[in-house]
């Protein structure tokens, strides 16, 4: 009787091993991407994995029409989209300054018109464009683009 005890014990132990490295084996292709991250990090800085030093990109210019405002805009979100989105932050993209407003003819409907259709809906304007200067935003929790 003894044996089969001992028996019955081994076999119980091997499933528990078995089912402990499949945990571990799954939490490790689940979260591959993040240790690798992690790792690269560590060993050669975080440097590709932020934009602190990138953004925010100031642009002067005398003015700005629709057209290059939805240029900017089309460029930050599709930057951001790129990132992993354990990695994207709210983060201001480009500075738009121009010589005295940025535009007489830049108006929200000419921008949203020169984006493509699934940004259009992403915008979220915080200005009316009569300034020297404008801000565009990418917001990770809302998924916007914001230009104030």
């Amino acid at each position: 009787m003894m044996k089969g005890s001992m028996a019955l014990d081994m076999i119980v132990k091997f499933i528990i091993i078995l089912v402990v490295a499949g945990i571990v084996i799954g939490l490790f292709i689940v979260f591959s991407q993040d240790a690798g991250d992690a790792l690269k990090c560590f060993l050669f800085g975080c440097d590709g994995l932020t934009f602190a030093d990138e953004y925010p990109k100031p642009i002067n210019k005398f003015s700005f029409s629709s057209g290059e405002i939805a240029q900017y805009i089309e460029s930050c979100y599709d930057t951001m989209s790129e990132v992993p989105e354990v990695n994207q932050s709210d983060i201001v993209c480009y500075i738009l300054m121009a010589d005295s407003q940025i535009s007489s003819s830049a108006n929200e409907e000419a921008i949203r018109e020169s984006v493509p259709a699934d940004i259009k809906t992403k915008i979220v304007f915080n200005t009316n464009l009569s300034k020297d200067y404008v801000r565009v935003e990418f917001r990770e929790l809302e998924d916007k683009i914001v230009v104030s």
